[in-house]
């Protein structure tokens, strides 16, 4: 089990309690974030930039977002646009992954798939999903994307 790269966590992604808000599981090609407790905007995005400046970010398929123990008070319309634009910039370089969004009221689904999925924010494939088994059988039901990283201009939608 990982908690982040680092020996601690950082600031922003501790509860009130000291418990850790956000916790990183990396696989083998891809990584499951655990959120737990009442989870704001500022901390939801601290933890997506965290996987993302992982170094090993650069090879997974998957980043798997388990809410289903948290209460997402503040992944609003404004932390989504925001997180759509985390997405544009990593997906130039690491082009091959899918998000899962698991364990979400209704209204976060929709307001998910409405602003991830948009024309001009979409990025990365994204959905949603009850619960992380379901999540496991889509991506294993999904073909293996092989598109060629952006950063030298080669990628294209």
């Amino acid at each position: 089990m990982v908690f982040f790269a680092g020996a601690s966590a950082p600031a922003g992604l501790l509860t009130k309690e000291g418990a850790m808000a956000c916790e990183l599981l990396w696989e083998p090609e891809g990584v499951l974030a655990r959120f737990s407790g009442v989870i704001g905007g500022t901390e939801f995005l601290a933890a997506v930039a965290r996987i993302q400046s992982d170094p090993r970010f650069d090879d997974v398929h998957y980043v798997i977002h388990d809410l289903s123990a948290a209460t997402p008070a503040g992944l609003g319309e404004n932390t989504l646009t925001e997180l759509a634009a985390l997405h544009l910039g990593a997906c130039a370089s690491t082009p091959n992954c899918r998000i899962v969004f698991v364990g979400c009221a209704p209204m976060l689904a929709a307001n998910i798939l409405k602003i991830l999925m948009a024309p001009l924010a979409m990025s990365y494939e994204v959905a949603v999903h009850a619960d992380v088994e379901a999540a496991r059988d889509w991506l294993a039901a999904q073909p293996q994307l092989l598109r060629m990283s952006d950063v030298m201009g080669y990628w294209r939608a």
